[in-house]
């Protein structure tokens, strides 16, 4: 491996980590509900790409998105469904049932690339699938009769949102999906900011609650996002999909760590079926790889 692409791996491993940790400000964040977290948390995401772009030279992504085809907009729209039914999630269920359903995104998009693009998933791809599913059963099993079935399904609509983004840039191969990225948190902030006012609830929630949000989306998820498009510049789209995982597998363990939320058995087991099938769904031979915007923070 030469040193570019060992520094390149490790920028790779150290987003998924920084993603991990909104886990965390999402369950600081008490005093508010998913929608006001995500008001706070889409000026974050605004403010930092907006920022990333300005200092490397793109200049402003907002006007650029502003003027985008419908595809651009479905994949903006996509963005949101994910990030909505994460954090919904993420307050409705346990820290690992919300992160292992919603880690089925990358098997989501490979079913979905079948019906819509009519892509071959291949005796190994649909190996990945069935394995995926396994672990579904298993950590839905487990979670009967828990009174989280909304967040488990949550967890799954964010997988499915992010799958009809990637699906997305699979059909618009080659154009700036760099514009996209601020039109998500546009559309957040309109779709959060509605929703909250129709709700009745207040758009300023307590400093502590929007200091966790902003820093969820302008520190996490913004550095997380410089250091993984870097990554993606010396590391293969495949090594990527993998190395990206870690947010998947440290997510559970600051929570138990730092609030001492064990996860269920089944979570565990099921979760563990769940990252095989997606190592192994990376690994496997395709003629029209993931992309490396295949796997990225909700």
């Amino acid at each position: 491996m030469t040193r570019a692409a060992l520094v390149g791996s490790l920028m790779a491993l150290t987003a998924g980590i920084l993603w991990s940790f909104g886990v965390l400000t999402v369950r600081f964040a008490t005093e508010s509900d998913p929608f006001q977290y995500l008001v706070w948390r889409g000026i974050g995401v605004l403010i930092a790409m907006e920022t990333i772009a300005l200092v490397s030279g793109q200049g402003l992504l907002l006007p650029r998105f502003l003027k985008s085809d419908g595809l651009g907009i479905l994949a903006a729209a996509g963005l949101v469904l994910a990030a909505v039914a994460f954090i919904f999630a993420l307050k409705s269920t346990t820290v690992a049932a919300a992160v292992f359903f919603s880690s089925t995104a990358p098997l989501q998009t490979a079913v979905l690339a079948r019906i819509v693009l009519g892509e071959r998933l291949g005796l190994v791809g649909t190996a990945a699938i069935l394995i995926g599913l396994a672990g579904l059963v298993v950590m839905v099993g487990g979670e009967l009769g828990s009174g989280s079935l909304a967040g488990n399904v949550g967890g799954l609509l964010s997988a499915f949102g992010f799958a009809v983004y990637a699906v997305c840039v699979r059909v618009g191969k080659g154009r700036d999906w760099a514009p996209v990225l601020s039109g998500y948190g546009l559309l957040t902030l309109v779709v959060c900011v509605a929703t909250t006012l129709v709700n009745g609830r207040p758009l300023v929630v307590p400093p502590f609650d929007a200091a966790m949000a902003l820093i969820h989306g302008a520190v996490l998820i913004g550095i997380g996002t410089i250091l993984f498009n870097r990554a993606a510049r010396v590391v293969p789209a495949v090594g990527l999909t993998v190395l990206a995982q870690t947010e998947t597998v440290f997510a559970p363990l600051w929570v138990y760590l730092v609030l001492a939320e064990t996860p269920r058995t089944s979570s565990l087991i099921g979760g563990a079926l769940i990252l095989a099938a997606i190592l192994l769904r990376a690994l496997a031979p395709a003629k029209d790889p993931v992309p490396a915007l295949g796997s990225g923070p909700t």
